[in-house]
C-alpha cells in the first residue's frame, strides 16, 4: 500500500527544533528576570485576604467619583476633537495614493512612527515634567496619542479605499482639495468614524491609567484609595469603571451599527 505524506519533508524535524528553541528562549527569560516561583506560591495565599477585604464597598466616594469620571470624559472628548482636526489634515498630506508632497509624507510618518514606539505614560512624565500635574498634562498626553493613532488608521483607510476615485477625479483635472473633499472624504466617512469612536474608548482608558502618575480624572482617586489602602473605597471605583467602560462600548458599537448598517 502507497502511504500518502500528510506534511513536507522534514517538517516534524523543524518543528521539534522550533519548539527546542522556544523552550531555550523561555528558560533563559525565566533566569533572567529571576522569576521566584516558590516566592509566587509561598504569597499566593495572601490573594484570599486581599480578595475578603475588598468584599466591600464605599458609598461616600460615590459623588467624587462622579465627578472624576466626568473630568475622564471631558478629558478624553477634547483631546479627541482637536485631534480629528489634527489627524484629518495630516492623513491626507501623507496617504501615499494622495499625497502632494513624498518626502514630507514619509518625515510625518516616520514623526509618528516614533511617537507610537514610546509608551503613553512616558509622554506623560514627559509632559508632566514640562506643564506640571494636573488636567493640562492630561489633555497634552492623550492628545499625543489619538493624533498618532488617527493618523496610522486614517491614513490606512484612505490608501485602501480612494485609488480608483483619485484615478477617476484626476482624469477630469480636479484639484488636490477637490479629489480630497468631493471623492475621498464621503467614500471613507464610514471607517473614520468607526475609527474615531475607537480612539475614544482609549482616550477614557488612557486618562484612567495616567492617574498613576498624577493627572487628574477617576485614574488620579483610584490611585489615592490604592495607596491609602482603602480597599472599600478601591472596590467601588474599579466597580464604576467597570460599569464606565461598558456603558462606553455599548454606545459605541451602536453608534457604528447605525453607520455602517443603518439600523435605528
Amino acid at each position: 500500500m502507497e502511504h500518502i505524506r500528510v506534511t513536507s519533508k522534514g517538517s516534524i524535524s523543524k518543528a521539534i527544533f522550533l519548539i527546542l528553541i522556544l523552550a531555550a528562549i523561555f528558560i533563559a527569560a525565566v533566569k533572567l528576570i529571576d522569576l521566584d516561583i516558590s516566592k509566587f506560591f509561598e504569597r499566593l495565599k495572601n490573594v484570599s485576604e486581599v480578595l475578603k477585604r475588598m468584599m466591600a464597598v464605599d458609598f461616600s466616594v460615590v459623588p467624587d467619583t462622579l465627578l472624576n469620571i466626568v473630568t475622564s470624559l471631558a478629558l478624553a472628548l477634547l483631546a479627541l476633537g482637536v485631534a480629528i482636526i489634527l489627524a484629518l489634515i495630516l492623513s491626507f498630506l501623507i496617504a501615499s495614493n494622495i499625497t502632494p508632497n513624498r518626502s514630507l509624507a514619509i518625515f510625518i510618518k516616520g514623526f509618528f512612527a516614533i511617537i507610537r514606539s514610546v509608551p503613553s505614560l512616558v509622554w506623560g512624565l514627559m509632559v508632566i515634567a514640562s506643564l506640571g500635574f494636573g488636567n493640562v498634562s492630561g489633555f497634552v498626553t492623550i492628545l499625543i496619542f489619538a493624533v498618532s493613532y488617527l493618523v496610522k488608521t486614517f491614513t490606512g483607510s484612505i490608501e485602501e479605499t480612494g485609488g480608483d476615485v483619485i484615478e477617476a477625479m484626476r482624469s477630469t483635472g480636479a484639484s488636490w482639495a477637490k479629489i480630497v473633499y468631493h471623492g475621498l472624504l464621503p467614500l471613507c466617512i464610514t471607517a473614520f468614524v468607526s475609527w474615531i469612536t475607537i480612539c475614544f474608548e482609549s482616550n477614557v482608558a488612557e486618562s484612567i491609567g495616567l492617574g498613576i502618575i498624577g493627572v487628574g480624572g477617576i485614574g488620579l482617586l483610584l490611585t489615592q484609595a490604592i495607596s491609602s489602602y482603602d480597599y472599600a473605597q478601591t472596590t467601588t471605583i474599579v466597580i464604576m469603571i467597570c460599569l464606565l467602560m461598558i456603558v462606553l462600548e455599548l454606545v459605541m458599537t451602536r453608534i457604528k451599527n447605525r453607520i455602517k448598517f443603518g439600523k435605528q
